[in-house]
């Protein structure tokens, strides 16, 4: 009797290690087998975000600084450009009244009664002035040269005077 309870029990063994077997059989298959759609990833990707590179003042070291801005519209002309600049500077008392194109050159035309023209010193009034300039250069194809002005005629501040059609930084 204990020969076949011994035998009974090594068969029963072997039926659940086989039923075992079977289970695992009927998995579904690795995902490693199966073949991969490179289209699939045009799909799943995140849009690149453009950015364009306009410059700020920090107020801390009294220096210009790139900085990286989103780029809302594919617009790379003067106009767009000392928007982004503008509001970079996010200081309200910077009001440019007029930006044209003059061949290749850019002329921007501030408010007389508003910063760099009234309320600045000198130093911040170059700082403005570079971040404009630089800006434009940097980033508007076919510009070559940035001069100011203001909305009554040539660019005279409480700091410095230029000509009428003056360049003020070219490449």
């Amino acid at each position: 009797m204990k020969k076949l309870t011994g035998l009974l029990c090594i068969v029963l063994l072997a039926f659940a290690l086989t039923a075992c077997d079977s289970d695992d059989e009927k998995l579904p298959e690795s995902t490693s087998n199966q073949t991969v759609d490179d289209d699939a990833d045009d799909v799943i990707s995140t849009p690149k975000i453009e950015t364009i590179t306009v410059f700020t003042i920090d107020p801390s070291s009294m220096s210009i600084v790139p900085s990286q801005v989103k780029k809302n519209e594919d617009d790379d002309s003067v106009e767009y450009i000392t928007k982004l600049v503008t509001e970079n500077l996010e200081d309200d008392e910077i009001q440019v009244s007029k930006v044209t194109k003059d061949g290749d050159r850019a002329v921007i035309a501030f408010d007389s009664k508003k910063k760099p023209i009234k309320g600045c010193d000198e130093s911040m009034e170059d700082l403005i002035l570079e971040c404009y300039a630089n800006s434009i250069l940097d980033n508007v194809e076919g510009i070559h040269a940035v001069s100011f002005c203001t909305d009554k005629g040539p660019y005279i501040s409480e700091n410095k005077e230029m000509a009428a059609d003056e360049i003020y930084a070219s490449r």
